[in-house]
């Protein structure tokens, strides 16, 4: 994985958050020397156990509004538990109707913060990041009156 200066990441957030609507709690990473974002987060936010939910993958070059799409037989996706140690391989799709969006379908059992790993590639690009997801909240704390 390639050093990113802070000021590049501030740079690529601030980017983010100007082109695109995607959720707020969504991670943004830097890669291929700048010329790349990878940003990830869950479809659905806030995230609550027991609810079908997915990854939501974005891959732009910085600086462009649009979402790369036909990546997905390159990109590759494990979720790591918030143990740590639990990890599962999800097979990336494209997400329609959302060109340069790509997801995999999952239900999370446990409350915590969740990680993804992405890596593959971008064109010329190999990269390889594990970012952390928002917290996952028990469905319990929606339910009222309460059992």
């Amino acid at each position: 994985m390639t050093f990113v200066s802070l000021g590049a990441r501030l740079a690529a957030a601030t980017l983010f958050g100007l082109c695109t609507t995607a959720a707020l709690a969504h991670e943004v990473e830097v890669v291929g020397d700048g010329r790349y974002l990878v940003i990830v987060g869950f479809v659905n936010e806030p995230i609550f156990t027991g609810e079908r939910n997915g990854l939501d993958l974005i891959i732009r070059p910085a600086g462009e509004r649009e979402a790369i799409p036909g990546l997905e037989d390159g990109l590759y996706a494990e979720l790591i538990a918030p143990d740590g140690e639990t990890r599962r391989a999800f097979d990336i799709r494209p997400q329609y109707p959302h060109p340069g969006r790509y997801t995999f379908d999952v239900m999370l059992t446990e409350p915590g913060r969740y990680h993804v790993r992405v890596w593959g590639e971008i064109h010329d690009v190999s990269f390889d990041v594990t970012l952390p997801l928002d917290e996952v909240t028990p469905i319990s704390t929606l339910r009222f009156p309460t059992e």
